[in-house]
């Protein structure tokens, strides 16, 4: 045996091993088998199309090990075309191609059905939260407290007030906060602005609307995550999966017809 056929033995055995494992692959990919939810959709999906590159490979690996045999005059053509790996390997890739063809739109819808179940599912979340500040805001205790820690801050800050050696030291004191200083400045030049500050910042309406705020400041966060997250997944897999198709297609339907396996080709094998 010749260095020649060495090789393309070589490459025929690495094909049918990466066509056959990857079948293998797919098989047990699918398992646990729920055909009938969404989630083991997708990601059934994204994993055989992450893993199409495979068979490709090896019917690639394949076929030019078949070449090789003819070119050297090793391998004399088969009649029949069923006795021959590369019709096979033909018929497994147009097989393939179609399977990638009908993942495509189905990916796509499974993606859209999917994200729109999770920005409602984010939307309701976001109104239940806001449901349960403004239930509990109404509360009389919540009101009590937020009275009390108006008092007891409005009170600090007066005590503060009366004392220009503290306010002095206050001012001049690189550890408060400029915003800090700017409102002591301006409480110590007009006293009733401490109390309508006081009203706008310790009062149930400010809390709520503060609350709300973050709430809905979340949810447009977790909706453009998800908005994000599920945009790639339906273009990396549904891009990937189409081009996978045509690769498929070309190299199963191109080699069938060469065999005379479909086609005008098997129709010009007869006339022969």
């Amino acid at each position: 045996m010749n260095q020649e056929s060495v090789a393309s033995m070589s490459l025929k055995v690495i094909g049918v091993i990466l066509i056959v494992s990857s079948l293998v692959d797919y098989v047990l990919l699918a398992f646990p088998f729920q055909p009938g939810s969404r989630e083991w959709q997708i990601a059934y999906a994204t994993q055989i199309v992450e893993r199409g590159i495979i068979p490709l490979v090896g019917i690639a690996f394949l076929v030019t090990g078949s070449w090789m045999d003819r070119a050297e005059g090793g391998g004399a053509p088969k009649r029949n075309p069923f006795q021959d790996l590369r019709f096979w390997a033909f018929v497994l890739s147009t097989i393939l191609g179609v399977v990638f063809l009908a993942v495509f739109p189905l990916h796509l819808n499974n993606v859209r059905l999917q994200r729109s179940e999770a920005l409602q599912q984010i939307r309701e979340q976001a109104s239940q939260t806001e449901g349960q500040i403004v239930s509990q805001l109404e509360n009389e205790n919540v009101e009590t407290e937020i009275q009390q820690r108006r008092s007891a801050i409005g009170g600090q800050i007066r005590e503060l007030l009366s004392n220009p050696d503290r306010l002095n030291e206050a001012l001049q004191s690189p550890d408060v906060p400029e915003q800090e200083k700017e409102l002591l400045s301006q409480f110590q030049q007009n006293p009733q602005a401490l109390d309508q500050f006081l009203n706008q910042q310790f009062s149930t309406e400010n809390l709520r609307t503060q609350q709300l705020t973050q709430i809905r400041s979340r949810q447009q966060e977790l909706e453009s995550q998800t908005k994000t997250r599920f945009t790639k997944l339906a273009v990396q897999t549904g891009i990937s999966s189409l081009l996978l198709s045509v690769a498929y297609s070309i190299i199963g339907w191109t080699g069938l017809k060469s065999m005379g396996g479909v086609g005008g080709g098997r129709r010009k094998s007869m006339g022969r």
